[in-house]
């Protein structure tokens, strides 16, 4: 067996696993793709918005029970080597982390053309792209290796103050709300061709509400995640849908369709929300909304580091990766390699992503290519978690006959077919945008393949059967009778 490892004993309350699951769940994308939805599918959005409240209840429930059933840091990993085989805990690992260094960029690269839209309406200045990517990435970092408490301090007023912005808007372009905006709910000018936009706009709505997943990749370090963790999850839900939907009802009803597009480009406002609000809120509000969206990049960019760590941490327990990742600092108690291992490559391809983007993408924005590798890696997590579900009660059936939020046979069999259903549905969706970035992505599998059998043989030769070690929980984690 593995050594023994230090393990983190700092934790956190309800409220601070809350607001890293509303910072998440929301984040950045809430100020950009409404907007961008709105120029692309019409008023459509609002039915949308509604449709994709569907598959994000059946991955609450995923998680519900996942999380309430075996509470540990690093969940996607540890239920997809446990609940559905050793590959496929390898998978998720490597291909989420993946999805978080693109996440990363892409909220970091947001963040700098939403701070640089402002600067130069403020001050009449901006800083260089890759000084504004590296000093959030790099602050982020910092606050991270130094702790999880302080993590949670500074999220709770980071979540308060976009929430408070996304309120302001919400309140203040309700007044300008004219049924006639609404009609026709699919415009003729978007859809000669048929469904795509909207079927578009259900998949980019709900992929923000795939946030709710980091709950589960920090388990352990919820104080007593049995009982908190549903009601972080319900609490969080509940914020997350009512903001969620509240905004993109008022947007669609204040803002004709027409009016979310730059008439200077053809296309959405880089600018979203910020951009709409003008003419619709007095000046200081306007402000308020864009200070939010860099604020919501900033919780996004926040919660990635803390909850994917603890995947890469809790993979390298078992040495699946190098187990120098598994170090806790002794001093700050964090998992400080395996966030280094997750912002060191962000901030590395910053200064080369314009160059791909002018070089190799063509046609396709380097934000809307990061998107597919973000959403393939979110959504591979899911189906993973899928099956993982379905196979819950056979494999460690105590934990599952004991959990106190228990789904009745049925219901897990429904919920853990339709996430992989939708996984899959929604991956070949999104990615029909960018083909290029799904193929890199299977070329991320098949290398993750290749790793897996070379570091499975190793183990082999020297006496150590890993496969064996990814099939058992640990005693830290306090597995009744089931192994």
């Amino acid at each position: 067996m593995a050594a023994e490892h230090k393990l983190i004993t700092e934790q956190i309350g309800l409220w601070g696993a809350v607001a890293l699951l509303v910072g998440t769940a929301i984040g950045m994308s809430i100020f950009v793709v409404p907007t961008q939805m709105s120029a692309a599918a019409g008023p459509s959005i609002t039915l949308a918005i509604l449709a994709s409240v569907v598959p994000m209840v059946l991955g609450v429930l995923l998680l519900l029970q996942l999380g309430g059933a075996i509470p540990v840091a690093g969940g996607v990993y540890v239920y997809g080597s446990r609940l559905v085989g050793p590959y496929w805990g390898m998978v998720g690992v490597a291909i989420p982390v993946l999805g978080v260094w693109s996440y990363l960029l892409f909220a970091a690269l947001g963040f700098a053309d939403y701070l640089n839209g402002l600067l130069a309406t403020l001050v009449g200045t901006t800083v260089p792209t890759v000084v504004a990517v590296w000093g959030l990435l790099g602050l982020f970092l910092a606050l991270n290796y130094v702790g999880i408490r302080i993590v949670t301090t500074v999220q709770i007023g980071l979540v308060v103050l976009f929430l408070a912005s996304l309120v302001t808007f919400i309140l203040g372009a309700a007044p300008a709300v004219e049924l006639s905006n609404y009609r026709p709910l699919f415009p003729p000018e978007l859809y000669g061709g048929g469904l795509s936009p909207f079927l578009l706009a259900v998949v980019l709505l709900y992929i923000p509400f795939q946030g709710f997943g980091m709950i589960i990749e920090i388990g352990e370090e919820v104080e007593n995640p049995v009982r908190n963790i549903p009601r972080v999850l319900a609490i969080g839900m509940g914020i997350v849908t009512l903001v969620t939907v509240g905004l993109v009802f008022v947007l669609a009803g204040a803002v004709p369709w027409q009016a979310t597009i730059n008439p200077d480009t053809g296309e959405a406002y880089a600018a979203g929300l910020t951009a709409v609000s003008e003419g619709l809120l007095p000046g200081p509000a306007v402000l308020l909304v864009g200070l939010g969206a860099l604020v919501a990049a900033a919780t996004t960019v926040n919660t990635l580091y803390t909850s994917y760590s603890r995947t890469v941490m809790r993979a390298a327990r078992d040495e699946v990766i190098p187990e120098a990742f598994a170090a806790v600092h002794d001093r700050h108690g964090t998992p400080h390699r395996a966030l280094l291992l997750l912002g060191v490559a962000p901030m590395v391809a910053a200064p080369v992503a314009p160059v791909v983007d002018e070089t190799l993408l063509g046609h396709i924005d380097i934000l809307d290519w990061l998107v597919v590798v973000v959403v393939t890696g979110i959504f591979v997590a899911f189906l993973i978690g899928g099956v993982a579900l379905w196979n819950l009660p056979k494999v460690f059936p105590q934990r599952y006959e004991h959990s106190i939020y228990k789904l009745p046979m049925p219901v897990l069999k429904a919920v853990a077919v339709g996430n992989v259903v939708v996984s899959v549905l929604f991956t070949v969706l999104v990615a029909a945008s960018a083909p290029s970035a799904l193929l890199f992505v299977a070329l991320a599998f098949a290398f993750v393949t290749v790793l897996y059998v070379y570091r499975v043989r190793t183990y082999e030769k020297a006496g150590v059967d890993l496969k064996a070690r990814m099939a058992l929980l640990h005693k830290h984690e306090r597995l009744g009778g089931d192994e």
